[in-house]
């Protein structure tokens, strides 16, 4: 039996606290996912970066805190961007996030009428559904469902928007799971290059577990060959994060896509 979704939130710290963020009880939740997102963004003081599917805002308050960059979050769903807004507002990020109701799959001039303007970005992050509908139940009209699952092609969607709105040579960040590597791979042709693949291990490789997360990362315009790189590991053998995780977890230290 299906449970019926309820307007209650939790109050969560993030960054040791700098962010404090309301966020829904129940579905989808932001958590180490969207702290690695926004901390492996190249983002400098000044520049502009989008993200789809901002929901509450916890990726782009924390880019934003980290960076001095300021953050256009788009979402769909009105009840989440007006969380995002609050949360802005409680963190005195106000003056630097712009938020804009909008369906990212949307024609272009719809977009358009709404501000979203073709490269007007300099950086795109996004942490798109991690599942679709062919192998997730995804409830008619449940919004947090949404947030984890979507047609087939929405992930196409979300590059394809992302793409559009980054000047060249900007950045494109995704998260994701790791087995849609080769689907993220396949949007990211022919629109973005340079690719560089960041896989988050959840223990030392003696363990032999395999990274359940990628890091996705590449340049609109770019030619460059695709890298592969190391990654990081999350946690020791005895299940606490390592000191470079937890350096971005709680410190707000980036994330070193390049040369790691």
């Amino acid at each position: 039996m299906q449970t019926a979704p309820t307007n209650e939130t939790t109050d969560d710290d993030f960054l040791s606290g700098q962010i404090k963020c309301l966020q829904p009880r129940h579905g989808f939740r932001a958590g180490l996912d969207t702290v690695m997102l926004s901390a492996a963004c190249p983002a400098r003081p000044g520049e502009r970066v989008i993200e789809p599917g901002c929901g509450p805002g916890v990726a782009a308050l924390c880019l934003a805190s980290r960076t001095g960059a300021h953050v256009l979050g788009v979402e769909i769903e009105h009840s989440a961007l007006a969380l995002a807004a609050k949360n802005a507002d409680r963190n005195n990020l106000a003056d630097v996030m712009t938020l804009v109701e909008a369906d990212v799959t949307a024609k272009g001039s719809v977009l358009e009428a709404v501000g979203l303007v073709p490269e007007s970005c300099d950086h795109a992050i996004a942490n798109p559904p991690f599942l679709t509908e062919s192998n997730a139940s995804v409830p008619p009209g449940d919004a947090r469902a949404r947030a984890l699952a979507g047609p087939q092609n929405l992930l196409d969607a979300w590059v394809k928007f992302a793409t559009r709105m980054v000047k060249p040579g900007g950045t494109l960040t995704f998260i994701n799971r790791a087995d849609r590597l080769a689907e993220m791979l396949a949007t990211l042709d022919g629109r973005a290059g340079g690719t560089q693949i960041f896989p988050l291990w959840p223990a030392p490789p003696d363990s032999g577990k395999p990274a359940s997360r990628i890091i996705v990362q590449a340049t609109k315009g770019s030619r460059a060959p695709l890298k592969l790189l190391p990654g990081m590991v999350l946690h020791g053998m005895d299940g606490r994060f390592t000191s470079q995780a937890w350096a971005i977890l709680r410190d707000g230290a980036p994330l070193p896509m390049s040369g790691s």
